[in-house]
C-alpha cells in the first residue's frame, strides 16, 4: 500500500531513465570502449545478467558464479564493441539448477557451444550435459567488433537446455577489459544498445527496425530549466523522408517523454508511410528470485461514459501468452480507457501516458515466458507525405519507478503539476469552485443570483455560464428542459431575448461580485443549416443533412485561424476569463470519411495538431485565461489536454436525474491514480431536494467544485441553506490545496452499495493532509480505522474534524500503525479529517 517516495528507490530510477535516454540518442558511440551486447533470440524466457535464465545465481557443476550471462537453447547473443575485440572469455555450461538437474537425469551430452565472427565459427565446444564440467572459453577475434554466441541442443527438445556463459569478459584491442552488466529490473532489455529505437514504422513496405539504422543521422542538444532536449534526425537519402525523435529527460524525475515528427523533403510523394508506433519497446519480467514468481500487472481506469463506473480502476495480470489492447474509442481520447497506464513487474515498474486527442491505440503483450512488449500510438496510420509536408505523432511519456506502484502514480502526479499542468505566475493552476447557471436563463435572474451570492457572502472562484445562451433572434431556452437550446449549436450570436444587452453585463457583474467569469462553448459541433456551415461549408466534414451534426474542421488552417479570432475576440469583449469547450459527438467517423485510400490517418493528425494550435493560440492570446476541458464530461484527457487545461466536469454521470453520489467518489478515487487536477459538479440548487445534503458535496470533493445555487430561469428560495453552502464552499477552500499532493487510496472501489471507501491526500511539503471517508448506503459497517501513509513517525499531528470541529494530536506513529478510527452511524454518510504536522525534531 505504502506509495511514499522513498529517496533510496527513486535514485536508480533517475539514473536509469537518463541511461536508457543516452542509449537512445547513441551517446555511447562515441566511447571506445562501448560494448552493447543483445540477445538476438532464444528458446525460452529472457536472457539474464549475472543470474541464470530461472534468475538464480549462474551455477555450473556445482560452482557458483557471481558475474555473466544467462540463456537458454537454442540462442544467439551478439556483442558489438567500438574498436576491435581481442579475446572473448568466459566459462561455458549448462546451468546446475534442480529443475535441468531433474529435466536432463539420464540424458546424455546434448548441448553445444559456440563463437562465430563474420561468418565464421571461431570455436565450438564438445557436447555438454548438467553433470559436464564448465568449458574454458578464451577466444582471439582478430580485428572483429562483433561476435555472435550461439547454444543449441542438439536433440532439439529444448527442454531444462538452461546455459550460462559465467564470469563473460570482452577484451578490447586497447587492452581494456570489459565485463558483461545490465539490469534485472523490468526495464527494456536493450539498455546497452547504443541507438535504441523506442518506436517502429513502415516504409515503402520494410520495417523501421530494417531502414533505420541505414539512414543518415544528426543529433542536437539543449538544456533549460533542468529539462535536457534531443533532437534526433534520421534522413533517407534516397526519398528525402526525415524521422525527428525529440526526446525529453528532467533533471528531478525519472522521466522520458519524446514525439516523432516526419517530414519529407523531396520533391516527390514519399513512399506509403504505416502502423506509425511511437512507442515500440521490449521490457523484461522482473520474477521474483525467492519464490519463482513473475507477478506482472497491468494498472488502468476505464473512461467516462456517463455511467457510475466512470473511471473505476482496474488491476489485470498480463500473464505469459496473453494481450491486452484497448483504443481511446471514438477519437475522443478517454472515451473508452483513461491514456495512462501502470505496468508493473515485481518491485519494479514504468508509467506511461499517451498525448493524442484522438483515436489512440495501445497494446501489451506478453508472449509465452518472454519479455513483454509495449506498442501505442495512432490507431491508423496508412499514408503518404507530399513534398515538404510534415506531421507529429502521439506524445509519448516513461515514468520509471522502483518500489510499489503507489510510489509510480505518485511519481506521475508529481511530475504532471512541475512539467504540465497549466502554470500561473510559476505555479501550478488552483482548481476553482464554481457558481454554475444555465445560459439561457434571462440576465435579469443572473443579475440577482449574482446579487444573492454576494449577500450571503460565498465565497466562489467564478460564475460559470452554461449553454443555452446562444441561438437565433426570438428563441428562448429558460432552463435545460424547455427550449431548442440544443438545435442551435453553431449559432454562435448571443441570444437577445434571454440577453437582450448580452453578456458583458453579466461578466461585469461577476467581476464586482469578486468572482471570475467563465463561459460554455461547443465550435467543434454544428448542426448542419446553422449559419457558420451554410457560410463556409468547406470549413466542415460531415454529411449536409438538416439537422445532422458537422464537424467544424480544426485541421483546416483558414478554419482554425476564423475560430481563433472569433473566440479570442469574444473572449476580449466579453470579459471571459475561463472559456469552457464542449464536445459532444465522436468525430472519428468524419476523420475516416475524409481520408483518401493512401492518406489515412491523415484528417485526424490534421485535426489534432489544429485542436492544439488553437488552444495554445488562446492561451498566448490571453495570458492567464483557464481552459476548462469538457467533452461530454471528462471523454478527452490525456497528457496533452492536461497540459493545457483542466477537466472541470469530469463526467456527464451527475447529468442524470437523481444519480448516486458514490458513482462520484468512483471517479475521484480511480482519476486521482493519474491526474491531480479535475473537479465535477454537485447538487444543492434551490429545486434540489438534496440542497444541504453534505455527503452529497463531499462526494464530488476533487480538485474543483461546481456548485449550483439555482441552475434554471427562478427567483430563489428563502429557505434556501446559505450558511451551510457558505460552509462547505470554505471546506473544499481548505482541501483544494492537498489534491496537488500525494494520493493514497485507503481502499479499493468496487462500486458495491455495502462498502466503505477512503482516500488520502498527503503535502508532504505543508506538513498537511486529508482523509475522506465514505459509508455508502448498504453498508453494515459504523467504524473502521484507517492507517494513513507517508507521515513522519517522530512528528506529532493535529487533527481536525471538519464536521465537530473537534482536534486532538496523535504522533505520525501512532497514525500510521493504528490509524484513524471513523465512526458513522448513519448511512449514507462522509467524513473529512484535516491533519497538520506540529512538531517534527530536528
Amino acid at each position: 500500500m505504502d506509495g511514499s517516495l522513498d529517496p533510496k528507490t527513486l535514485k536508480p530510477s533517475l539514473a536509469y531513465a537518463g541511461m536508457w535516454a543516452a542509449a537512445v540518442a547513441d551517446e555511447g558511440s562515441a566511447d571506445p570502449h562501448r560494448v552493447s551486447i543483445h540477445c538476438l533470440r532464444q528458446g525460452w524466457g529472457v536472457m539474464q545478467y549475472d543470474r541464470s535464465i530461472t534468475t538464480e545465481p549462474l551455477k555450473l557443476a556445482g560452482r557458483v558464479y557471481k558475474r555473466g550471462l544467462g540463456t537458454h537453447a537454442d540462442s544467439e547473443i551478439r556483442i558489438r564493441a567500438k574498436q576491435p575485440i581481442r579475446a572473448f572469455r568466459a566459462w561455458a555450461g549448462m546451468d546446475d539448477n534442480p529443475a535441468c538437474r531433474n529435466g536432463n537425469a539420464g540424458n546424455p551430452d546434448r548441448m553445444l557451444f559456440a563463437i562465430e565472427a563474420k561468418g565464421h565459427e571461431l570455436w565450438r565446444s564438445a557436447a555438454l550435459s548438467v553433470a559436464s564440467k564448465p568449458v574454458r572459453v578464451d577466444v582471439a577475434a582478430g580485428d572483429a567488433t562483433e561476435l555472435l554466441l550461439k547454444v543449441w541442443d542438439t536433440n532439439g527438445s529444448n527442454s531444462y537446455a538452461h546455459a550460462d556463459w559465467a564470469d563473460a569478459e570482452i577484451e578490447l584491442a586497447d587492452g581494456t577489459k570489459v565485463r558483461p552488466t545490465g539490469n534485472n529490473t523490468m526495464f527494456p532489455s536493450e539498455v546497452l544498445s547504443d541507438g535504441l529505437l523506442p518506436f517502429s514504422f513502415t516504409y515503402g513496405g520494410k520495417s523501421s527496425e530494417e531502414l533505420v539504422p541505414g539512414w543518415n543521422r544528426s543529433r542536437t542538444s539543449t538544456s533549460k530549466a533542468g529539462v535536457k532536449t534531443r533532437t534526433l534526425t534520421w534522413r533517407d537519402p534516397k526519398t528525402g523522408i526525415e524521422c525527428v525523435l525529440e526526446l525529453q529527460t528532467f533533471a528531478k524525475f525519472p522521466a522520458v517523454e519524446w514525439v516523432m515528427r516526419f517530414r519529407n523533403t523531396g520533391t516527390e510523394d514519399t513512399p506509403l508511410l504505416e502502423d506509425i508506433r511511437p512507442l515500440d519497446m521490449e521490457l523484461v519480467p522482473d520474477k521474483d528470485r525467492n519464490l519463482h514468481r513473475d507477478e506482472t500487472m497491468l494498472r488502468r481506469s476505464c473512461g467516462s461514459k456517463q455511467k457510475p463506473t466512470d473511471f473505476r480502476y482496474q488491476v489485470d495480470p498480463l500473464t505469459a501468452g496473453s494481450t491486452i489492447s484497448m483504443v481511446a474509442g471514438g477519437g475522443r481520447s478517454s472515451n473508452d480507457w483513461v491514456p495512462f497506464f501502470n505496468l508493473q513487474s515485481g518491485k519494479a515498474g514504468v508509467m506511461i501516458g499517451i498525448g493524442w486527442s484522438g483515436q489512440w491505440a495501445a497494446e501489451f503483450a506478453r508472449p509465452a515466458d518472454g519479455k513483454i512488449r509495449v506498442r501505442g500510438g495512432q490507431e491508423l496510420t496508412k499514408l503518404k507525405l507530399r513534398p515538404s509536408e510534415e506531421i507529429r505523432t502521439p506524445r509519448i511519456l516513461l515514468v520509471f519507478w522502483n518500489g510499489e506502484p503507489l510510489a509510480g502514480h505518485n511519481l506521475l502526479r508529481r511530475f504532471l503539476l512541475a512539467h504540465h499542468v497549466p502554470k500561473v505566475g510559476g505555479r501550478p493552476i488552483e482548481g476553482p469552485v464554481c457558481a454554475a447557471t444555465w445560459g439561457g436563463m434571462e440576465s435579469l435572474h443572473h443579475l440577482q443570483q449574482i446579487k444573492d451570492i454576494r449577500k450571503h457572502r460565498l465565497p466562489y472562484d467564478y460564475y460559470w455560464i452554461d449553454a443555452g445562451w446562444y441561438g437565433p433572434e426570438g428563441s428562448f431556452s429558460p432552463d435545460v428542459y424547455t427550449g431548442e437550446w440544443a438545435k442551435y449549436v453553431g449559432h454562435w450570436n448571443i441570444n437577445q431575448r434571454a440577453h437582450p444587452a448580452g453578456l458583458k453585463p453579466l461578466a461585469d457583474a461577476a467581476h464586482k461580485a469578486g468572482m471570475k467569469f467563465l463561459l460554455w462553448f461547443e465550435p467543434e459541433r454544428a448542426l448542419c443549416g446553422t449559419p457558420w456551415t451554410e457560410e463556409h461549408p468547406e470549413w466542415f466534414l460531415g454529411e449536409r443533412k438538416t439537422g445532422a451534426n458537422m464537424l467544424f474542421n480544426l485541421g483546416s488552417p483558414d478554419a482554425r485561424r476564423f475560430l481563433t479570432e472569433f473566440i479570442s475576440n469574444f473572449i476580449r469583449d466579453v470579459g471571459i476569463d475561463c472559456y469552457r469547450q464542449d464536445f459532444n459527438f465522436d468525430p472519428l467517423p468524419y476523420w475516416r470519411a475524409a481520408d483518401a485510400p493512401d492518406r489515412q490517418g491523415m484528417a485526424e493528425i490534421r485535426y489534432v495538431e489544429g485542436h492544439y494550435q488553437f488552444w495554445d493560440g488562446l492561451l498566448q492570446r490571453h495570458p492567464g485565461l483557464l481552459i476548462d476541458n469538457c467533452s461530454s464530461g471528462g471523454r478527452r484527457i490525456d497528457l496533452e489536454t492536461v497540459s493545457r487545461s483542466i477537466p472541470l466536469w469530469r463526467s456527464d454521470y451527475q447529468c442524470i436525474p437523481d444519480f448516486d453520489p458514490a458513482g462520484c467518489q468512483t471517479q475521484t478515487h480511480g482519476l486521482s491514480y493519474w491526474i491531480p487536477l479535475h473537479g465535477c459538479g454537485t447538487c444543492g440548487g434551490t429545486h434540489d431536494p438534496r440542497r444541504g445534503d453534505t455527503y452529497n458535496v463531499r462526494s464530488n470533493l476533487s480538485a474543483s467544485l461546481e456548485f449550483p445555487i439555482y441552475f434554471n430561469q427562478d427567483d430563489g428560495r428563502p429557505d434556501h441553506p446559505w450558511d451551510w453552502q457558505r460552509r462547505m464552499i470554505e471546506e473544499y477552500r481548505r482541501a483544494r490545496p492537498m489534491f496537488c499532493g500525494d494520493y493514497y487510496p485507503l481502499t479499493a472501489d468496487t462500486g458495491a452499495a455495502d462498502t466503505w471507501v477512503a482516500m488520502q491526500f498527503n503535502r508532504p511539503d505543508l506538513g498537511e493532509g486529508m482523509l475522506l471517508a465514505f459509508r455508502r448506503k448498504a453498508s453494515p459497517f459504523v467504524s473502521a480505522d484507517f492507517r494513513l501513509q507517508a507521515l513522519d513517525a517522530d512528528a506529532t499531528y493535529e487533527l481536525t474534524d471538519a464536521d465537530t470541529g473537534k482536534k486532538r494530536r496523535v504522533t505520525g506513529r501512532d497514525l500510521a500503525e493504528k490509524g484513524v478510527r471513523v465512526l458513522m452511524e448513519d448511512a449514507p454518510a462522509s467524513r473529512l479529517v484535516f491533519y497538520r504536522r506540529t512538531f517534527n525534531p530536528a
